[in-house]
């Protein structure tokens, strides 16, 4: 026996052993994932196969980045070009002979040469990135980082030895490539680049359909609460197997943290530790994030106990997640958007407040204030029925109140804040001028309608909700339409996506349609055209999370800032990339520690120097007006506010009198 004999066998006993370790820790994680409850994602089948060449394959989400998504690019399409050569090598190793690239298959070889060099280029650009030009975000294991950058380099590098290298030296250049790929093979269900593997899978099992749906949750089920049940959710055994998926997915590139509000502001809650602190919790390790150590305090103090639980039993709030971060979410989804690898944290930390509102009781104390409204009042701000029949009242008697039996085209959801808050009250006068403009056949309910229940939802209060929208459904099934229209994206959320739970038996969807005022009044615009002579000058647009990132409803708002007159100037972040203004997830209706999030986004705003800006969401409106305030020189340089269909009451007001 040769030393070449013996060192093909040295090699293919690691590679036997690396192969086995990896096929163990790999059945470890796969367990885990499986052990969560039933999620099915195998709705719209085509669509997920287009995910997987254009968002796997094509790297298209990784790359919006400009440098370090090319730079991880190029290093992935390495790996994918790798694949067929690795095997090339180990036919040699295990045969002693020659591989399949040769003949026709030879140009093959160069092909995968050349990505060896991307690799190396790639490797080089990332370790500039995080080692010289580091952005904030990047914090976690810079020494793992740099092992596994190294590591990488090496495997392209020894590729290139086997290529280059002549005699025998190529052969050993073939074997070094072996064992460190394997190795690293080996390595990888260890540590945070199991991404390798969950990236592509979470891809493509991704939510598609009503995107940020909440879960259905049935509260007359008989739970056994002795036995560990609860509504909400508090410990990994309440986890569907996608969002153990997500756990195991992250690679804490910290793109979450850049894009969340709350934590912009100095915040406790960090979306990223919020995810890492549950994955290391589910491999059983204490995290060792701030976040988590203040979770762990308040547990303490609290006297939560979770010694001797087993793991999956352990309770998750004040224990890894602070209570206090689940109600610092503004739920404007910006985390899930910025995600490379499609983690819904969303979804998870909503679970979490359910369980404090449901199950343990533990509700912010303004939170049960607007709960108590509501149960007392019929509206969140304690004001009473009567409030909405004044605003009725002052709108005049041309409102079109539903008659029983009518048949018509355009129900009109004024909405709590349409019918409660007095600055909200002029947009609904707006939209009611520009329906009669149009001759829209349109009707309202009037004081007989009832909160849609989207802030409960979000807030917790899964019970206060379901009544609601129960009493909504009944109120739609007493009329007949073809349009639902709302002035209010949260509105739009909750009809068009959460109401889908309590659709009558037999019926699988809404028999109408949901439509934001400035999707039906650019659609009357577009046919019956708008009257000349108004001239807003330079106008600011403001997108609202629940209509962009939540919907995908960009461009009607801006058509009808134009078209109103207005001089449209965008903000630094807009459409997906947009900053909330802080209100979301009942977070309007919270004291908020400062600095406040509405002050981010109104100094950007600000910083464009128009005297308008445009919104499309009375959150928004309140919580903007407020921010633009307290900003250095807006006495010197106001800034008006104003719902789209009010710039368009605007411009037929100026139409008309010209």
């Amino acid at each position: 026996m040769t030393t070449h004999d013996i060192v093909r066998i040295l090699v293919a006993v690691y590679l036997v052993g690396a192969l086995a370790i990896f096929t163990r820790l790999v059945w470890g994680k796969t367990s885990f994932i499986l052990r969560g409850s039933p999620d099915d994602r195998t709705d719209r089948i085509g669509d997920r196969i287009w995910i997987f060449f254009s968002e796997v394959i094509g790297q298209s989400k990784v790359r919006r980045r400009l440098t370090a998504g090319w730079a991880h690019a190029l290093v992935f399409w390495g790996f994918l070009a790798f694949s067929g050569a690795t095997v090339d090598l180990l036919w040699r190793l295990v045969s002693g002979g020659e591989g399949f690239l040769h003949g026709p298959l030879a140009s093959v070889t160069w092909v995968v040469t050349g990505f060896a060099f991307a690799i190396l280029l790639g490797i080089a650009i990332l370790a500039i990135r995080r080692f010289v030009f580091r952005p904030p975000y990047l914090t976690y294991h810079g020494i793992e980082s740099a092992v596994v950058l190294t590591v990488i380099g090496l495997i392209g590098a020894t590729y290139l030895g086997e290529q280059f290298a002549g005699g025998m030296a190529s052969t050993y250049w073939g074997y070094a490539h072996l064992v460190l790929a394997f190795g690293f093979l080996a390595y990888v269900p260890t540590s945070k680049h199991f991404h390798i593997m969950g990236a592509p899978v979470n891809a493509v099992v991704q939510q598609l359909d009503d995107i940020q749906r909440m879960d259905p949750m049935d509260l007359e089920a008989e739970l056994d609460f002795d036995g560990g049940d609860s509504y909400g959710w508090n410990k990994l055994a309440d986890f569907a197997w996608t969002d153990r998926l997500d756990l195991l997915t992250c690679i804490e590139c910290g793109r979450c943290q850049e894009a969340c509000p709350a934590y912009a502001t100095g915040k406790l809650l960090n979306p990223r530790d919020f995810i890492v602190d549950l994955k290391y919790h589910a491999k059983g390790e204490t995290p060792h994030g701030n976040q988590a150590a203040v979770a762990r305090t308040v547990g303490q103090e609290k006297g939560i106990e979770w010694e001797g639980l087993p793991l999956e039993q352990q309770p998750l709030v004040n224990h890894v997640i602070a209570d206090q971060t689940l109600w610092e979410c503004t739920t404007c989804m910006a985390c899930v958007q910025a995600c490379p690898v499609d983690i819904d944290h969303l979804s998870m930390l909503l679970n979490l407040r359910r369980y404090q509102v449901l199950d343990a009781g533990e509700v912010e104390p303004e939170y049960q204030k607007v709960f108590t409204n509501m149960e007392r009042q019929g509206d969140p701000w304690g004001y009473g029925e009567h409030k909405k029949t004044e605003t009725i009242e002052k709108l005049g008697e041309g409102v079109r109140i539903i008659a029983p039996g009518e048949r018509f085209e355009v129900l009109f959801w004024v909405g709590c804040w349409g019918l409660y808050d007095d600055r909200s009250v002029e947009t609904t006068r707006a939209t009611l001028k520009v329906l009669d403009h149009f001759g829209v056949d349109y009707r309202i309910f009037g004081d007989t309608e009832v909160c849609c229940g989207e802030n409960y939802r979000r807030m917790g209060n899964e019970l206060q909700f379901q009544m609601n929208a129960q009493m909504n459904m009944e109120l739609f099934g007493s009329v007949s339409f073809d349009r639902l229209m709302v002035t209010n994206p949260h509105c739009h959320q909750v009809f068009g996506k959460d109401y889908k739970d309590f659709l009558p038996e037999g019926m699988d969807a809404m028999p109408f349609d949901i439509v934001s005022v400035e999707e039906e009044v650019s659609a009357l615009v577009r046919r019956q055209g708008l009257p000349d002579g108004s001239d807003l000058g330079r106008v600011a647009y403001h997108d609202s999370c629940f209509y962009g990132r939540y919907n995908g409803i960009y461009e009607e708002q801006r058509a009808l800032v134009q078209r109103s007159g207005g001089d449209l100037v965008e903000l630094p972040r807009n459409r997906e990339e947009s900053f909330c203004c802080g209100a979301g997830g009942g977070n309007f209706w919270r004291e908020e520690k400062e600095p406040r999030v509405s002050w981010n986004r109104a100094a950007e705003i600000m910083e464009t120097e128009a005297p308008t800006l445009a919104v499309s969401c009375p959150f928004c409106m309140a919580m903007l007006e407020d921010g633009l305030k307290a900003q250095d020189g807006f006495a010197d340089k106001p800034v008006k506010v104003r719902h789209v269909v009010e710039l368009v009451a605007e411009a037929i007001d100026a139409g008309a009198g010209a």
